[in-house]
Parts: structure tokens; sequence; C-alpha cells
């Protein structure tokens, strides 16, 4: 006589919640093969224990109850092979995109532990010029002159109508993400807002033209069609700049813009090109606290009547 295990037994032995198993049967997937007519108790065979057991094991390499359904009712060798060379190909874009999470979530850090000392050291600045009888003009210490170094920047750009400085667009934000998760490509700044008008129109509810862009890792195979028609790549960098971090509220930037032009006026510079830049290193999709924001303003630079480089 054939031994036959209760739904119970089956569980126990297979360490397989019974729920699941019921959940098994309701779809097809594995039915108990005896049936007690009196009791309409079911009963699984020796044979489906092992069944079961393959099922556990092809649900925790990930399988799907669709893949497995075909491994358990295929089991030519062939059938199996195939379905595992499926799976690793699988694995492995996952993997990538794991990879890709984790880079991420490194970049974030990065910045995040920037924009903390910024913020500390500004605070400090802030609270010591307060102390003093001729307190230094608008964060001007905070004013650097630094290389940008050149690198690849994927983008999207447009003519923006009447533009409001203080509407950040967020959606165009996402946009350049989704597309670098997409083509599996580590971002390597945080986004970068460039201005292609003459310098402070972006304040003037004038007609705008914006670019957000993500620098990337120069050695990507870039692809012929990026997934969205108005999303291009170009070098970006590669020039002195004069830089300021700006802190707090997105809406007063202007003052930064001013401050910043002006030092350059002052300490010997001119612009090297009407093309500002804005490098959000804590921004509105880190953290929902505007005192907490970090912008770093850059306007490209050389010495001035020096000409061309």
């Amino acid at each position: 006589m054939h031994k036959k295990y209760s739904i119970g037994e089956a569980s126990k032995a297979c360490n397989i919640p019974i729920k699941t198993l019921r959940y098994y049967d309701s779809i097809g997937l594995l039915k108990p093969k005896y049936r007690n007519q009196e009791s309409n108790y079911r009963y699984y065979s020796k044979e489906q224990l092992t069944t079961l057991l393959i099922i556990r094991r092809l649900r925790a390499q990930g399988f799907s109850l669709k893949d497995i359904q075909d491994l358990i009712t295929n089991t030519e060798l062939e059938n199996l092979k195939q379905h595992m060379l499926r799976h690793c190909d699988q694995l492995d874009l996952e993997i990538s995109l794991l990879q890709i999470k984790k880079e991420s979530c490194k970049s974030l850090l990065k910045r995040i532990h920037e924009g903390a000392e910024i913020i500390s050291r500004h605070a400090a600045a802030s609270a010591s010029a307060a102390s003093a009888a001729d307190p230094p003009p608008f964060l001007s210490d905070k004013i650097q002159v630094e290389f940008i170094p050149k690198s690849k920047m994927i983008y999207s750009r447009e003519i923006m109508k009447q533009y409001r400085n203080a509407d950040v667009s967020l959606s165009r934000w996402i946009d350049i993400y989704d597309i670098c998760t997409e083509l599996g490509f580590h971002m390597k700044s945080p986004i970068i807002v460039t201005f292609h008008n003459h310098v402070l129109e972006q304040f003037l509810m004038k007609d705008c033209d914006v670019e957000f862009g993500v620098c990337i890792e120069s050695e990507y195979e870039i692809p012929k069609k990026l997934p969205k028609n108005a999303t291009q790549i170009r070098d970006y960098g590669g020039y002195k700049a004069a830089t300021l971090c700006h802190i707090g509220p997105y809406g007063s930037i202007m003052q930064s813009h001013v401050a910043l032009l002006q030092w350059i006026n002052q300490n010997g510079y001119e612009l090297l090109i009407d093309q500002v830049s804005e490098e959000f290193v804590v921004s509105p999709l880190d953290v929902n606290d505007e005192s907490r924001h970090v912008t770093k303003v850059i306007m490209p630079i050389r010495n001035a009547r020096q000409g061309n480089l």
C-alpha cells in the first residue's frame, strides 16, 4: 500500500506552510493525489513530497510559479537547462540594477555628508560674523575658484515660457533619474540645472533656455537612440569656475547669484560664457526641509581681458 501524507504531514516534512500548500492546490500547481471519499480529506503521495521540495528549491532561487509549473510538467533536461539559462540572465540584470541602486545610495550619502559639513561651516561663520564689529559681505567667505572636471552629461533642454526660478521642475529631475536607471548609468553628480541665457535672466520672468542633467561615467556605451527624444548626451565642465554654496530656500537663491557675480567683477575675473549652473547638493528630492537645502552656484570664469582660453 502506498504511503499517504496529510497536508499537515506534508507541511512538516517539506517545511512549507499549510496555507501555501492550499494555495498551490487552488491554482493547480500541485493537487494532492489521493482523496478520502468519506471524509473528503486529501493526501499527498511520497513522489509529491519530492515535487514539493523541488518547488521549494525553485522558489528559493526566485523562479516564478508559472516557470515552476512548466518545470515540474516538462521534466526534460533540455527544458531545465533553458529555464536556468534565462533565469541566470535575469539574475545578472537584477544584480546590475541593485548595484546601480547601491551606487545611488552611496552618492546620496556622500552628498548628505557634504551638505551637512557646508551647513555646519556656514553656521559657525554666521555666528562669528554676527559678533564681529564689521561683518563680512553676504556669503563671500564661501566663494571659491575651482576647476570643474570634464565629464559626460545626460540632459534634457527646452525653452520654458515665462520661467519662474522658484518653480523647480521636479518632474524633469525624475525623468533624468529614470532614464539613467533604465540605461544602467551610474550618476556621478546630483542634478545640475544650467541656464543658457544672459546671466540673471532666469529671475526676470522671461522665456528661459533651461537644461536639466546629471554627469555619468564616460566609459558607458551610449545608445544611438535614447529613451526620450528630448534627452541627449554632451560634454560638461573642463573649465575654471567661481562657486558659491547657497543654503536654505531656493526662492532666495538670486542673492547668491548676485553676490557671486559681484565677487567675480571685483576680483579680476570675468564670465567665460553666459552659462550659469546650479548643482543641487542637497535637494528637495532628498529632504523636505528648505533650511537643509544646499545648492552650489557655478559660474565659468577666466581672468579679465585675457580673451578666449
